[in-house]
């Protein structure tokens, strides 16, 4: 008897615990080319309360780093392997969906998907949203799909961020209470086409009218007030390849300004849908033991290809059926306070920073701000471990939940970056970046924050190191014997984008006299 009655109490003890620590959810939204400094937790003028509150109540981190580019970053985020491996072994490769779905997550994927395969296959329950890197934000695309049939109904109302923020409320909704679920939330916002309502646009005309060095300096300010940058940093030097505010004409400027006015209603809009996820979430009494990361799959893009095939189409940023990129000025004020943009191993191209909300994970008070920095191969080793799950292959990224707890966590290894002729390594004391194939950049991180001073000629035994370094990383995960870097130089797309001479000037277009009405300030 008294054998049995020792059995029960540890079967009460034991179920009384699993109760006390159910599994969590987990919500990953995922911006697309939004840059470093567009939130307002980050020092952006744009109205984002509710990415802001995320901020305000859990951690920022502010070194959070990525691919560069979509198709790298989402690969690495699902995998947490190198993309040099994943672009041979993706198929291969357990996804974070499927560690979570085998730990007993109901799991969906709304939004973009982007990568090979049919996510219906790589362990998620639910899917609606887009396999390609993008679409017309009111009219879809032949690539959208509702689990695996085609989706086509679209209707006049329909805008990707609305779309994609209404089935997540529904997916909320919809998830048994006995079971914890997965929602990975992939915006198109704010990628191209640059499209928004008429009436998102026109309410902020105006806002961008001092142009984009002005916007970038007052960022920065805000950055150095909230802790986010340090308070003796200097802003890197103004890009050569773009050309001062003042030097532009007033159609120039208008057309422009039009331009990151689009980009911010993208943000705007895309913040009050995270609204509605959270009020979701409340409702449904699950928001306490919700993990929220929030982050952005690499910096904003600098291109702006087809503006003169657009512009004698009478199409504007904004409009349905156009095509209108960021472009490098706008860009230049997305990433503030970093160097160079999407596609750039610099750190405004794979610095984005994060935020992580979950009340109940013992993060220590709200708006924390972390500077350590983290990688999204440590996505999936991080919500594995949240999860109490076990990753089905090894990871090469590291868990960084100490450092949301507010405990001493720094990454044991360095990181590595490539995307066509540009690359980066970067460890506790050293960066070497290199642009545009143009040579290795030598920084170092504690005293030049964001990039300014090339120490490389005066350390070149620090540059062979570090370089041999990558080298032996390259051949490692590529299989390939040696680095043949893929040129940017004759591409109409990655045109060179390098801010210290490598670059390709950026030449603003005009804003047509027969179109300046369209969505002219009220």
């Amino acid at each position: 008897m008294p054998a049995i009655l020792i059995f029960l109490a540890l079967n009460f003890a034991f179920c009384g615990f699993s109760r006390a620590a159910p599994q969590p959810n987990i919500i990953v939204i995922l911006a697309d080319d939004m840059g470093y400094s567009d939130p307002g937790c980050f020092g952006g003028e744009m109205e984002t309360p509710n990415i802001d509150r995320l901020a305000a109540e859990g951690v920022r981190l502010t070194h959070f780093q990525n691919g560069g580019m979509c198709v790298v970053s989402r690969a690495t985020m699902l995998t947490s392997q190198w993309w040099p491996k994943m672009q041979k072994q993706f198929a291969q490769t357990p996804l974070l969906s499927e560690n979570l779905h085998e730990a007993g997550y109901r799991t969906a994927l709304i939004g973009k998907w982007h990568l090979r395969g049919d996510p219906m296959d790589r362990g998620f329950d639910h899917f609606f949203g887009f396999t390609g890197g993008g679409g017309d934000h009111f009219t879809g695309g032949a690539d959208y799909r509702l689990d695996r049939a085609p989706f086509k109904d679209f209707g006049a109302n329909y805008y990707s961020a609305d779309a994609f923020t209404d089935r997540a409320v529904q997916f909320i909704q919809s998830a048994p209470k006995e079971r914890p679920f997965f929602l990975y939330l992939s915006y198109q916002t704010p990628h191209n086409p640059l499209q928004a309502s008429k009436s998102d646009i026109v309410k902020l005309r105006g806002r961008y009218a001092a142009g984009w060095q002005a916007t970038r300096e007052a960022r920065f300010k805000r950055q150095k007030k909230m802790g986010i940058a340090p308070q003796d940093a200097t802003l890197p030097d103004s890009p050569q390849n773009l050309p001062p505010w003042e030097s532009l004409s007033p159609e120039q400027r208008d057309l422009e300004e039009l331009r990151m006015c689009v980009f911010a209603a993208m943000i705007e809009r895309m913040d009050r849908g995270i609204g509605r996820v959270m009020k979701a979430l409340e409702a449904a009494g699950r928001a306490d033991n919700t993990l929220i990361l929030f982050m952005s799959d690499n910096g904003a893009d600098p291109f702006s290809s087809a503006d003169q095939a657009l512009l004698k189409k009478n199409l504007l940023p904004g409009d349905p059926r156009s095509n209108f990129q960021l472009g490098t000025g706008w860009a230049y004020a997305s990433v503030t306070p970093w160097r160079l943009y999407k596609i750039s191993q610099h750190s405004g191209g794979v610095t984005t920073g994060a935020v992580v909300r979950w009340p109940a994970g013992g993060l220590g008070e709200g708006g924390r701000i972390a500077h350590s920095p983290v990688h999204m191969i440590d996505v999936l080793p991080t919500l594995v471990d949240v999860a109490s799950a076990k990753p089905n292959t090894q990871a090469a990224g590291e868990s960084f939940l100490p450092l949301l707890k507010g405990e001493a966590w720094r990454r044991q290894s360095p990181l590595f970056f490539q995307m066509a002729d540009n690359r980066a390594i970067r460890t506790t004391e050293w960066t070497l970046a290199e642009v545009d194939g143009a040579g290795w950049e030598l920084f170092r991180p504690g005293s030049d924050p964001f990039d300014n001073q090339n120490l490389a000629a005066q350390y070149p035994d620090v540059v062979t190191d570090l370089s041999l370094r990558w080298m032996l990383w390259w051949r490692r995960e590529s299989g390939m014997p040696d680095y043949k870097p893929a040129s940017t130089k004759t591409s109409n797309h990655y045109a060179p984008q390098g801010d210290r001479g490598s670059g390709k000037l950026y030449r603003p277009s005009a804003m047509p006299a027969h179109l300046k009405a369209r969505y002219a300030a009220p």
